[in-house]
């Protein structure tokens, strides 16, 4: 199990940060809404900066293998 898992795991720790950045954002959108609400905003916001957040990555590497 723990085999599959690393294959689809971060490849240092910087971007393990970003992922948990955002997977923070994905929960404080989804169960603090009230919270969140009162942000300019709201959750809608938070979700948008989780998918930055986690697409930044990936976009990050695709950009440094194309150049």
């Amino acid at each position: 199990m723990h085999v599959v898992l690393g294959a689809f795991g971060p490849t240092d720790a910087s971007t393990a940060v970003i992922y948990i950045a955002a997977f923070a954002c994905f929960i404080i959108a989804a169960f603090f809404g009230t919270v969140a609400g009162r942000l300019g905003s709201g959750g809608v916001g938070l979700v948008a900066l989780g998918l930055a957040l986690w697409l930044f990555p990936l976009m990050w590497n695709t950009v440094d293998v194309a150049l």
